[in-house]
């Protein structure tokens, strides 16, 4: 009885694990889930964002090669490094987890793109006060004017970027072999089968790590960890894609990553706007100073990057969390020309000429900008909604 009750017990959990593992789980519930999760981020103590916590690593690099002298807060004690590193064993663990965590090499050609969208991703990011995160997702909810700025020109950036791409496959012969396309390394049966274990301790790790900040009052950091391991897994889990929904309409037709990225928007304007109208939060948290050419350039800029990478910020860095070695020198040529071109600007003094904080209901009151977000990307569903049925804005390869 003793035997058959605990081999009920462990069939029990296998099928909790396959509900929650075996199976991707749909975009919309990844949008819902990071709109709920950037909500209280916000309500905890700021809005999700990922560009900063990127620059903050070559800040450091620079810093200690003796190359640049910037005040910075280290990397391990600065809450948007944390949650980016969170992000990455959050995506690790889920990978794990689902026994599909791999090495995947890619062709020189994808890995010379990979440097020169990344190098584009950080240039966008600094003219625009945040990447598609922090400078869109985030900026939006917050009704910046700045984050629908940047959306504008992460639409247009996507579509040249598109364009970029038709041309290196018609004119361009760098199909890759079957062996460079393949995942480097071929792991044991028995590695893959025990990949949910190690999954397992990845997660109590980083939230054991989450402890250790707390006890050494640093409660604040080792939460934001936390809130990054919350945001890889559901990123892995769903596929979540902010470059899937802003390339697929004009690739594809498809719609699916879109309307995940758009009822996250309206879902976190709402809860946002919650927190800043109640004053639980500093109503102008998260409005940029990039309106709106430093939005709407540097989001072209992104786009094109994020285009050639295949990855945007975050999701260069849940994909690296796979084991995706392009997605990796995306990340670093990422970290290191944010923060030469951040620090560039700055000494200049065109940081500051790039645009100016407008905050949407100085302008128009909070419910027609409430309502002019929300509006703005219901629009949006319905030109993709039309395209996908009409296939007007498709490209052709």
């Amino acid at each position: 009885m003793a035997e058959d009750s605990e081999r009920g017990f462990v069939h029990a959990l296998r099928e909790d694990h396959a509900v929650l593992f075996s199976k991707q789980w749909p975009a919309w519930v990844g949008g819902l889930l990071l709109a709920l999760i950037n909500i209280l981020l916000f309500a905890y103590e700021k809005p999700w964002s990922a560009a900063d916590g990127v620059r903050s690593w070559g800040n450091w690099v620079f810093n200690s090669l003796g190359i640049t002298d910037i005040t910075i807060i280290p990397p391990y004690l600065y809450s948007t490094s944390l949650l980016n590193f969170g992000v990455i064993a959050g995506a690790f663990a889920a990978a794990l987890l689902i026994r599909d965590f791999r090495i995947q090499g890619a062709p020189a050609f994808e890995i010379f793109k990979a440097v020169i969208g990344g190098s584009l991703m950080g240039i966008g990011a600094v003219m625009a006060f945040g990447c598609n995160i922090g400078g869109f997702f985030s900026a939006s909810s917050a009704l910046s004017a700045a984050g629908l700025a940047m959306m504008l020109g992460l639409l247009i950036g996507t579509y040249i970027g598109l364009r970029l791409l038709i041309l290196e496959v018609n004119y361009l012969d760098f199909t890759p072999s079957t062996s460079a396309s393949q995942a480097t390394g071929k792991k044991s049966t028995g590695w893959k089968q025990n990949q949910p274990i190690f999954g397992l301790l990845v997660l109590i790790g980083v939230v054991s790590l989450a402890f250790v900040y707390d006890a050494y009052d640093y409660p604040v950091r080792g939460g934001f960890l936390a809130f990054g391991l919350l945001i890889g897994i559901v990123m892995q889990r769903t596929r979540f894609c902010f470059v899937r929904a802003f390339r697929e309409p004009f690739m594809t037709g498809d719609t699916e990553m879109t309307k995940a990225v758009i009822l996250a928007v309206i879902v976190c304007t709402i809860g946002f706007t919650i927190l800043k109208w109640t004053d639980l939060r500093d109503p102008i948290e998260m409005v940029s100073l990039g309106f709106w050419f430093g939005s709407l350039v540097g989001g072209i800029i992104f786009g094109i990057g994020m285009s050639l990478s295949g990855g945007c910020a975050t999701g260069c860095l849940w994909r690296a969390g796979e084991g995706q070695v392009k997605l990796w020198v995306a990340i670093v040529a990422f970290t290191f020309s944010t923060s030469l071109f951040r620090n560039w600007l700055d000494e200049s003094g065109w940081l500051m000429k790039l645009g100016e904080e407008t905050f949407l209901p100085d302008i128009m009151g909070w419910k027609l900008a409430v309502a002019a977000v929300i509006g703005v990307m219901l629009l949006w569903y319905l030109v993709i909604v039309w395209n996908e049925v009409k296939r007007k804005l498709v490209v052709g390869w």
